[in-house]
């Protein structure tokens, strides 16, 4: 009875490590992803508040369409 290392399921076997590294990697981008999925998130809301701000201040709307139109946005957060 003969057990050699990486013959049976239980030894060591030479992919192992780059299938860690795999799994790693994989698990690193998603991260990056959800983080920049986030930070778009966000920057499209204060863009909506900064284009409502730049409309109201030039007078295209009243202070009562403004009032109306920043709950809305920030409601939505």
């Amino acid at each position: 009875m003969f057990c050699r290392f990486g013959s049976s399921g239980f030894g060591f076997n030479s992919w192992m490590p780059m299938m860690m590294g795999f799994r790693i990697l994989v698990f690193i981008v998603l991260i990056v992803l959800g983080f920049k999925l986030i930070k778009s998130y966000t920057t499209n809301s204060s863009g909506s508040l900064k284009i409502l701000d730049e409309k109201f201040a030039s007078g295209e709307i009243s202070e009562e369409e403004y009032t109306k139109r920043r709950t809305i946005i920030t409601q939505k957060r």
